[in-house]
């Protein structure tokens, strides 16, 4: 990717976070990047790591240079920064983590930034002590110091009992003192989560909903664990509540878990997103591979759940002239990307499962050039190409030429 390509990347990942929760965060764009796992940050929060940025995927001064490129971006857009502190979950001043032990990058991920007019404004309307109450309960909400919402919330009714955050505050912090208890039915469980809990968290605790809910969707994969994958419930497999909760390592090893798992689609495309994310990206390749060749009619999940590169190259694929089956898009990408051949021979998606011989026949082809192969044997691959799949061959013409 160029530098760019890059920008323009950032842009576009902090336009969707203001869009989406009103406000950019620097955490939230290594999350949405993929440079930071939802998990580590998690240990982080618990104090099982002194700084986070030693968790980052790929070069630390990369991340930094993004970071100070979205720090540029959201001055340009004019946005009010504001710094901030991050604890140990649960307590209530505690003691400050540091995402690094370098402060300057420690106050370029404490900074987040928002459109002046979100800023916090007293309704007229409502006591100013309703107003503090109303923030200081949704505050420990997202920090998990539940015993704190539950004395703020007790507070805000004996102050401000009209208040009309009052009854939706009240169910989030039942909700959130329940957490202990054990599941007696997951889908229901899971039912009450997704429909009634996480659109009520996001209207209530805007970007902070996602602090709250991960402890529900651990609760879940807890009570998922011993669970088989039945296609006709899919969610009710620790992988679903894992994606959720971006537990990327635990997706993987849920679906590994499962007996088959190759042969079902959705489990593949779950291992796949997870490999994208941990940026295995061979591992991830060869997931979509497979998908397009046992389940053509579900390709079109790479558009949506692949990692950026992939979703672009998708996007491109779909527009092609003459036009390909999505069976054909593995192939097409090696037209793309002719060195990612020589990566994915022995990656374990692709084992058990036999390529199709177009596939196979352009991957010769795409290696040719870096070994030496009569010029008898090229142009009788290259007529076996046109014979198997003529559009195919089309592209192939259009990148590597007829000489």
């Amino acid at each position: 990717m160029t530098d760019m390509e890059e920008e323009k990347e950032i842009r576009q990942a902090i336009d969707r976070l203001l869009l989406e929760q009103g406000v950019y965060t620097p955490l939230q764009l290594l999350l949405a990047e993929g440079r930071l796992s939802y998990a580590d940050y998690e240990a982080w929060r618990a104090e099982e790591s002194d700084f986070l940025d030693e968790r980052l995927f790929g070069d630390p001064q990369r991340s930094r240079a993004f970071l100070e490129q979205g720090a540029a971006y959201a001055a340009a857009l004019g946005l009010v920064a504001e710094s901030f502190c991050c604890s140990r979950w649960g307590t209530r001043d505690g003691d400050k983590l540091r995402f690094s032990a370098d402060s300057a990058f420690d106050r370029l991920f404490h900074t987040r930034y928002r459109k002046s007019a979100d800023a916090p404004q007293l309704d007229l309307f409502m006591d100013a002590t309703g107003v503090t109450l109303v923030n200081g309960v949704i505050g420990a909400l997202v920090e998990r110091n539940y015993a704190e919402a539950r004395r703020l919330l007790e507070r805000l009714f004996d102050a401000d009992p009209g208040n009309s955050q009052i009854g939706d505050l009240e169910l989030l912090v039942n909700a959130a003192e329940g957490l202990h208890l054990p599941v007696e039915d997951v889908s229901v469980e899971l039912d009450y989560l997704e429909q009634e809990l996480t659109p009520l968290a996001g209207d209530r605790l805007g970007s902070g909903s996602r602090d709250f809910l991960a402890p529900f969707w651990q609760r879940l994969i807890e009570a998922l664990q011993d669970e088989v994958f039945d296609p006709d419930h899919p969610k009710l497999h620790a992988s679903y509540p894992a994606i959720q909760l971006e537990a990327w390592n635990l997706v993987q090893r849920s679906v590994e878990s499962t007996s088959g798992w190759r042969r079902e689609p959705l489990l593949l495309r779950r291992y796949a997103r997870a490999c994208g994310r941990l940026q295995q990206n061979e591992l991830a390749a060869g997931c979509w591979f497979r998908l397009c060749w046992c389940s053509p009619d579900q390709a079109d999940a790479i558009g949506r759940e692949a990692e950026s590169i992939w979703r672009s190259r998708w996007q491109r694929f779909v527009g092609l002239e003459p036009e390909l089956g999505s069976e054909d898009f593995p192939a097409w990408s090696l037209l793309e990307q002719p060195g990612f051949v020589l990566r994915l021979t022995d990656t374990a998606c692709m084992m058990e499962v036999e390529a199709p011989e177009d596939y196979l026949v352009t991957a010769d082809l795409v290696t040719a050039g870096a070994v030496a192969v009569p010029a008898a044997d090229l142009i009788e691959r290259r007529q076996r190409l046109k014979d198997l799949n003529p559009n195919l061959f089309a592209h192939y013409l259009d990148r590597f030429g007829r000489g």
